[in-house]
């Protein structure tokens, strides 16, 4: 009786080494999670009746271009109250969030613009974006909420 058990015991190990060389090379082979994220990031500002005086949205995609690279593709538009004395600006903010920022700005009046933006990051960093108008005091600029991307790589 102790050699068919041990027979058994050898096949159930067999078995079990064949199960997990199936199935480990599928969990330690994970895809690197490279995806294109749909951006939606938004500036508005309402006077004291709320009525709308800016609105500056940018949608489009953020997605990774191998590990060290990223692409934000889109449009900027906006709606700016016309009775201030001088023009008005939006910018989208946009950067790797382990990097500094940058900017493309507009006046109010040429939007909506297609943006095709080409940046670097560190392997794996995400990327974050902003939008604002120049809607401060002495047409400084004020910006809505920061988001941030997480795109991985390729």
């Amino acid at each position: 009786m102790a050699p068919f058990s041990a027979r058994r015991v050898r096949r159930s190990a067999c078995v079990g080494t064949a199960l997990a060389a199936a199935v480990l090379p599928v969990a330690s082979a994970a895809p690197a999670g490279a995806v294109t994220r749909e951006a939606h990031v938004s500036y508005i500002q309402k006077d004291g009746w709320g009525n709308i005086k800016y609105d500056v949205r940018f949608n489009g995609t953020v997605r990774s271009d191998g590990p060290t690279r990223y692409v934000i593709q889109g449009e900027l538009d906006a709606y700016c109250h016309d009775s201030t004395i001088t023009g008005q600006s939006v910018t989208l903010g946009y950067g790797a969030s382990k990097s500094g920022w940058q900017y493309k700005s507009y006046w109010c009046t040429d939007t909506p613009v297609k943006i095709n933006i080409e940046g670097n990051r560190t392997s794996g960093d995400t990327v974050d974006l902003i939008v604002g108008a120049t809607s401060g005091v002495f047409n400084t600029y004020n910006y809505g909420s920061k988001q941030t991307f997480d795109v991985g790589i390729d």
